[in-house]
């Protein structure tokens, strides 16, 4: 892959991500979140179960604990999702960058850098503007803290994938715990709510687009991007993420932030930035 069909790969995949909240939000009117959540999963699963030939017990292990690491980060954000905006969640989901470095403090005892500490205070400061914007957000409701939750999960993720992936190849971890995703997910909807899917056009196309799209598709591209483009130019992209959510969500659900909620999300992005911005100073450019 060259460059540029990097670059594109990248893109493409915030923009598949980003989009996702919205439409996510909107096909929760014809589904329960944790169905919704396993239904996706099972669906990726079965595009993918010709390609698990050959996997060893060992990359199943390691893809058990990234699955369920990913199946937690998922419920909670599909659930949370319900509960609030998609463009708060998008935001706060975001938080899983500078998340990173306090996941690896607590695994690995290894003090983050400073500007890895200022990043996280600007974006828990961000994160408090986001969801009180004066009377308009009156304080974090349950559906941000959940996507709060999904944030730290989805850090732990990225530093276990990070440890795994120098033992095992990441295709086949990306495989993994998309099935063990689903078996998870699917035994805990009974438990967690009254399961409801309803066959509408409209979530059988979002079901479709999470599981063929955002699942399978933009994971492969940006496996594939990251190989060729370095992980300080990977961590700028990503920060597009949230604000795809937030300008897709003013689009398809009507969802409108005020000015210090713009500002809040503003400031998670810086948040997330700080750490990186300095890696691209003494690397001397992406």
């Amino acid at each position: 892959m060259t460059r540029r069909q990097a670059i594109l790969a990248l893109w493409a995949t915030c923009l598949i991500w980003g989009a996702a909240f919205p439409l996510t939000k909107v096909a929760l009117h014809d589904a329960t979140p944790m169905a919704f959540t396993a239904a996706r999963f099972l669906v990726a699963t079965v595009i993918l179960l010709p390609a698990l030939r050959g996997t060893s017990r060992a990359e199943w292990r390691h893809g058990a604990i990234l699955g369920l690491l990913l199946s937690l980060g998922f419920a909670t954000q599909t659930i949370g999702l319900n509960l609030t905006t998609a463009s708060r969640s998008g935001f706060i989901t975001a938080l899983y960058i500078p998340f990173v470095p306090l996941i690896v403090l607590l695994v690995y005892r290894t003090l983050p850098e400073r500007l890895a500490g200022a990043g996280l205070a600007v974006a828990l400061t961000g994160m408090g503007l986001l969801t009180r914007p004066g009377d308009l957000g009156g304080g974090p409701n349950i559906g941000d803290l959940l996507t709060l939750l999904c944030a730290v999960c989805f850090a732990a993720h990225m530093v276990a994938t990070g440890s795994f992936a120098r033992r095992f190849r990441v295709e086949r971890l990306m495989m993994t715990q998309i099935v063990v995703s689903a078996v998870l997910t699917t035994l805990a909807t009974p438990l967690i709510e009254r399961p409801r899917l309803d066959p509408t056009p409209l979530l059988v196309g979002m079901v479709g687009y999470e599981a063929v799209l955002a699942s399978v598709v933009a994971i492969r591209l940006q496996l594939a991007a990251q190989q060729t483009l370095s992980p300080t130019y990977t961590a700028l992209v990503y920060t597009l993420e949230p604000v795809i959510a937030a300008l897709t969500s003013m689009i398809i659900t009507g969802d409108r932030l005020a000015p210090l909620q713009w500002l809040g999300g503003l400031c998670i992005v810086l948040g997330s930035l700080l750490p990186e911005l300095r890696r691209s100073s003494a690397q001397g450019g992406p």
